[in-house]
């Protein structure tokens, strides 16, 4: 498959495929695209970014025609997801304005404003000086940021989720929380574990479960994922198909669809990395962390041993990823760079 291909998952939703990451190329990563109508409503789950997927938004809402309302919803802010969003405006332009919606969560709308700037050199920043290239996080933000066109993340149609009364949602068993849309045959659930806005969306016509980037890896890599949620996800994720609350599974970076016993399989091994992923840092860690680079190699090495793999399989994520498990096991960070040390926290004898 590459850029733009676009998958059948029924006769009313389609997977637009992404591509991964490839600096050195100045091959930006893109998302996965679903495109899906129920009823007179066209539903958008992330616009990706680069024209040969803006091209392919159009085909697919051509051929899924018709329909005279259009949401998109954007399940996190990072430029992969969002660089196209704007096409919503376009494919609407003979609509009434109202019957245009766009929606990303609160949490991340920070990003837009100096268009990923600042959030990237702090991500990017806990791998100074540990991969080659990103001595000046500022610096290899730009460069990184520079490989995402065309890049309009909002428009004056763009709210967040959070105004939106917040809803008690179920999935066959499952209770949880966020929003819906089509007369609940869109369900939007709040996660946060990949990143601090992070969105998952259920089809419930499709029977499909779009996980977004919840599954990019069993440890999250970005300054703002959470670890719990992300394994949170995962798990929630495995028991909706386990009993077989949904059919088939979608991931922001994984360019196929996964029906129950891939899906299962998939889930299943994440969760099982998880585990195995925080073995092997406890392993490492008989001691504090006083060399970094060494246990970030040594972190690596032992990921490639369990068979960990993640959306973008580079050193800059599995670095970022390294760092993220010191956070998580609840060491404390003293320094920057390549002379970070990491420590347990300080115990009070008396205790």
């Amino acid at each position: 498959m590459t850029l733009g291909d676009q998958i059948e998952i029924d006769a009313r939703t389609r997977l637009i495929v992404g591509q991964e990451l490839d600096m050195a190329a100045r091959q930006p990563d893109v998302c996965n695209v679903i495109v899906h109508r129920t009823g007179e409503l066209l539903v958008i789950v992330d616009s990706g970014v680069t024209s040969p997927v803006r091209d392919a938004i159009r085909s697919a809402a051509d051929d899924l025609a018709p329909w005279s309302r259009i949401l998109l919803l954007t399940t996190h802010g990072h430029p992969d997801h969002v660089g196209n969003n704007d096409i919503v405006k376009e494919l609407g332009a003979q609509l009434d304005p109202s019957s245009i919606r766009h929606y990303v969560s609160a949490h991340d709308v920070a990003q837009y404003h100096d268009h990923g700037l600042s959030y990237w050199t702090t991500s990017l920043g806990r791998v100074s000086g540990l991969v080659p290239g990103f001595e000046d996080p500022a610096t290899a933000a730009h460069r990184l940021l520079d490989l995402f066109q065309p890049m309009v993340p909002i428009t004056d149609i763009t709210r967040t989720f959070e105004e939106l009364p917040l809803e008690h949602l179920t999935i066959g068993s499952q209770h949880m929380s966020g929003w819906s849309f089509g007369d609940g045959a869109v369900q939007v659930l709040r996660t946060r574990g990949h990143c601090a806005g992070q969105l998952v969306v259920h089809l419930r016509d499709a029977r499909l479960l779009h996980l977004s980037d919840e599954p990019n890896g069993p440890c999250g890599a970005m300054h703002d994922a959470n670890q719990l949620n992300i394994f949170a996800a995962v798990a929630q994720a495995l028991t909706l198909v386990e009993t077989g609350a949904v059919d088939k599974v979608t991931e922001g970076h994984a360019f196929e669809v996964f029906d129950r016993p891939a899906a299962t399989e998939r889930l299943t091994r994440l969760l099982e990395h998880a585990a195995a992923l925080d073995g092997a840092a406890q392993d490492l860690l008989t001691t504090d962390v006083d060399d970094l680079p060494a246990f970030v190699q040594a972190f690596i090495a032992r990921s490639q041993e369990i068979g960990v793999s993640g959306a973008n399989p580079n050193p800059m994520f599995f670095t970022m990823m390294a760092i993220s498990k010191l956070r998580e096991l609840g060491l404390v960070e003293k320094g920057i760079g390549a002379r970070q040390t990491w420590s347990r926290p300080a115990l009070d004898d008396s205790l």
